[in-house]
């Protein structure tokens, strides 16, 4: 059978999978991604796993579609923004690699984009024609559909959701920004919440641990859950506000607090969106999970093939 490869790269892992063209997963693998790993050995370790996934799912590949951080020229697929997390990559190709070894037409996008291709053709999306996809991790992307098309600046550049300005006299990001969404709600910034709200020097733990702490009662952890879920919904009633969105979706590794995000998120989105607008937009938990940069690389290339 001839399938999607789909590649998603994120700060800490290379994930890799065998898609068909209707969403199936065949195989899946992860490997480690280790920033400061020369580009030649990355790309041969990822291609390594990528045909014992192909001999294991008994597929050849058609295309191949490839999820990153950062912005890639559409012209030659060399990432030329946004690669703080991912700095081995800057510079170059993942697309002319991969097809190359290959022999396919090969792919690359930003992965908030490849979330909200892969949530429109696969998961939430698939009943919306205009929606916002958060993903919610190390950092903060996503994407913005509307009519049913993935929304893109000049030359594919994709929207900074991270950048939102949300508070101008809080803590700068590495660009300058104030009170950036993705310097609030990001995982450090859910990390550091708690453990200004602890009042403990030692309160220090990861946001899986947060929400668990959370569910159980914890005064701070609950604080901070509530806090986070505020930070979402003011990010969300600006794109509501201005884009009359049906639906909100929360995704990224963060996600995986399921229902309780989403509920401190519906608590106060009616705090920061106009009334007659926010009684046509929900907010939904993405359906991907940890498949979500797999399935939207290769919801990216079936498109691009389409085209």
């Amino acid at each position: 059978m001839k399938e999607i490869i789909g590649i998603d790269i994120g700060g800490t892992a290379v994930k890799a999978g065998i898609v068909s063209p209707e969403g199936a997963i065949r195989a899946k693998g992860t490997l480690p991604f280790d920033p400061a790993k020369p580009f030649p050995e990355l790309t041969k370790e990822i291609e390594s796993t990528l045909r014992e996934l192909l001999a294991s799912s008994k597929s050849t590949a058609k295309a191949a579609g490839i999820s990153t951080p950062g912005f890639a020229d559409p012209a030659t697929g060399i990432l030329i923004d946004g690669t703080q997390n991912v700095p081995a990559l800057k510079g170059q190709s993942l697309p002319r690699v991969f097809s190359e070894r290959f022999g396919v037409p090969a792919f690359i996008d930003n992965d908030g984009t490849c979330a909200a291709l892969g949530e429109l053709h696969f998961g939430a999306g698939r009943e919306f024609r205009n929606f916002a996809v958060v993903t919610l991790g190390t950092g903060i992307g996503g994407g913005i559909v509307v009519n049913r098309e993935v929304v893109t600046g000049i030359y594919g550049t994709p929207p900074e959701i991270g950048a939102l300005c949300l508070d101008p006299n809080g803590p700068v990001n590495y660009s300058g920004i104030p009170g950036t969404f993705e310097r609030l709600a990001c995982a450090s910034g859910i990390e550091d919440l708690n453990l200004r709200l602890s009042g403990k020097k030692d309160a220090l733990m990861n946001p899986r641990e947060i929400f668990r702490l959370a569910a159980e009662g914890d005064k701070a952890a609950r604080a901070a859950v509530d806090q986070t879920g505020r930070y979402i919904a003011q990010a969300f009633g600006i794109m509501i506000n201005l884009l009359n969105l049906e639906a909100c979706i929360i995704g990224g590794g963060i996600s995986a607090a399921g229902e309780p995000l989403a509920e401190a998120v519906r608590k106060h989105l009616p705090s920061f969106t106009w009334p007659n607008l926010l009684k046509n937009a929900r907010v939904l938990l993405a359906k991907l999970g940890n498949d979500a940069g797999i399935m939207g690389a290769a919801a990216m290339a079936i498109q691009r093939m389409s085209r």
